[in-house]
C-alpha cells in the first residue's frame, strides 16, 4: 500500500465465507489500482466457482436465524452500521476517492447516500407486512405475507460502487 493510502481496516484484500477472511480458490490475483494515479490500493486472489458456492450455502444457514430474528434484531444491526458510517465518515469518502478516482464530493454524496439507504433500511422490519384482498372466487379471500427473499447476490457497479451494492444489500 502507498503512503497515501488508509490502512485502518484488516482484509481488504480477503473474501469473507462461511465466517472467516481468506484468499479465493481460483490462484488467479488481481490489483485494485487507484485510477487516478496507478497506485495498487490492494491484491486480491480472487474466487472460484467453488467460493461461490460455499459462501451461498453459509449464507442460505445464516439467513434462517437472520429471518426468525425480531424485527428489534434486525434493526439494530442496520442502526449499528449506520453508526459505523457516522464514525468512519471520512475513512469511507477517502476509500471511495481512493478506489473509483472519484473527487471529495461525489466520494462524500455516495458515502452519505449509502447510510441514508441503510438508515432507511433499519426501519423495515417494523414496516412489513401483509394484506387481506377480495377474491374472485366466493366465499374466499387472498391473504399476502411478505417473508424475506432469502440470500440475494450483488455484483458491484465500478462507477458507484459503494452505494449502488449498498442500497440492494442493506434492503435486503
Amino acid at each position: 500500500m502507498t503512503p497515501s493510502t488508509p490502512q485502518t481496516y484488516d482484509h481488504l484484500d480477503k473474501l469473507f465465507i462461511a465466517g472467516t477472511w481468506r484468499d479465493g480458490g481460483s490462484g488467479t490475483t488481481l490489483e485494485d489500482v487507484n485510477p487516478y494515479n496507478q497506485d495498487v490500493l490492494a491484491s486480491h486472489v480472487l474466487a472460484n466457482r467453488a467460493d461461490v458456492d460455499e459462501a451461498y450455502a453459509a449464507a442460505a444457514q445464516a439467513q434462517r436465524e437472520w429471518a426468525a430474528a425480531a424485527p428489534r434484531e434486525r434493526a439494530e444491526v442496520l442502526t449499528r452500521a449506520v453508526q459505523l458510517f457516522d464514525q468512519r465518515h471520512d475513512e469511507l469518502v477517502r476509500w471511495c476517492q481512493l478506489e473509483s478516482g472519484s473527487i471529495r464530493a461525489k466520494a462524500e454524496f455516495e458515502v452519505g447516500a449509502a447510510r441514508d439507504i441503510t438508515e432507511e433500511a433499519a426501519s423495515f422490519p417494523y414496516r412489513m407486512h401483509g394484506g387481506i384482498f377480495a377474491s374472485d372466487t366466493p366465499h374466499k379471500e387472498n391473504r399476502v405475507y411478505r417473508q424475506p427473499l432469502g440470500v440475494v447476490g450483488v455484483i458491484s457497479p465500478w462507477n458507484f460502487p459503494m452505494n449502488l451494492s449498498n442500497r440492494s444489500v442493506a434492503t435486503a
